[in-house]
């Protein structure tokens, strides 16, 4: 069954899907013993749904290294192998083995494996991921890649991607930025969400935005529109299903009960376009703290009827994983009960 949704809420077969769940974005290419530990903590928090990523870029392809795209004298080329694109077959196989929906983003605004930099790097360009929105050959190139996937057929279950019913949306990128030029990332979203509107009729598509807002001079950076984006632009276009926002107060400078406005922000903002919102990534670095913080947090998200929030990050302690971790991460659901008590109360109706 597939993810729809219904006013600010998702739904599944006309019932109520409200998302508790993690980030976890090795999951995609792991061996298969470090994706079962991981979906294994994942449902023991109560999770059903994980986002991990569905990229892998590589400048050139390296014996026993995971990627799944590269370059080969000059072309842009998919790695189809078991150290490829075979790595998220599996994933998509055992996460609906799990009773787990997945969350996908197509690409990287940052460097890390790879990114929008590596195809600015392939293709030639100059290295500012605006030209990533604007250049044709980069545009070109990243429609080829929606098209690669979504056409896909799974070599674990025979199904094309776009059947697949573990995968509940395609998101466009992680996490993409545009500073001084708003419109250019608008429209880069307008049309490559039409574009997977046109090839896939069962997933949900998302930006994969931070969340900001452009309200003017307000010198707050969230709000004041200096990073490119303009979250509630977003929101209304007819080609996105979702909107989404991230939440690092810590990071950000700002005290923890910032997330509390951050939260009533974007819930206000999806009732006004009528579509659901979701917190696809927060977190705390504080250990002492973090579950403390994290079920203030959950409670607003309740409070504002919220459609869901992922954790950044659940981590692995397998040996191809372990060094896959950053201040926010955790191990297990004994490290955030929090989030588990949040699902409970979801499942329960109480929301």
């Amino acid at each position: 069954m597939f993810v729809s949704t219904a006013g600010t809420q998702f739904v599944i077969d006309g019932a109520r899907f409200p998302i508790v769940g993690v980030n976890c974005y090795f999951l995609s290419f792991c061996t298969e013993a470090s994706r079962a530990a991981v979906l294994e903590e994942a449902r023991a928090m109560g999770g059903n749904v994980i986002r991990t990523s569905a990229f892998h870029d590589d400048l050139t392809r390296r014996d026993g290294e995971v990627c799944f795209q590269y370059s080969d004298n000059g072309v842009i080329t998919v790695n189809d192998g078991a150290d490829g694109l075979q790595r998220l077959d599996a994933c998509i196989a055992d996460a609906e083995t799990h009773g787990i929906k997945l969350i996908l983003p197509l690409v990287n605004h940052w460097g890390d494996f790879g990114g929008m930099p590596r195809y600015l790097e392939w293709l030639g360009l100059p290295p500012n991921t605006v030209e990533f929105y604007r250049a044709p050959l980069a545009r070109s190139a990243y429609r080829n890649w929606i098209r690669t996937l979504l056409t896909r057929r799974n070599t674990r279950t025979g199904r094309l991607y776009l059947d697949e019913p573990a995968v509940m949306a395609w998101e466009l990128a992680n996490e993409p930025r545009c500073p001084g030029d708003h419109q250019l990332l608008l429209d880069w979203v307008g049309e490559m969400s039409e574009y997977i509107q046109s090839l896939d009729t069962n997933h949900l598509v998302a930006c994969g935005d931070e969340g900001f807002f452009r309200r003017g001079f307000t010198f707050d950076d969230l709000y004041d529109g200096s990073h490119g984006v303009d979250c509630e632009a977003i929101l209304r276009l007819g080609s996105v299903d979702f909107g989404t926002y991230h939440m690092y107060p810590d990071h950000w400078g700002r005290p923890n009960d910032f997330g509390q406005r951050w939260i009533a922000d974007h819930c206000a903002a999806g009732r006004r376009a009528v579509k659901p919102v979701l917190l696809e990534e927060y977190g705390v670095k504080d250990a002492a703290a973090r579950n403390a913080v994290i079920a203030l947090w959950l409670a607003a998200v309740e409070d504002e009827r919220g459609a869901g929030d992922l954790l950044w990050m659940l981590g692995g302690e397998g040996a191809d994983v372990r060094g896959f971790r950053d201040g926010y991460t955790v191990l297990r659901a004994a490290d955030v009960p929090a989030v588990a008590e949040h699902g409970a109360r979801l499942q329960a109706g109480r929301h």
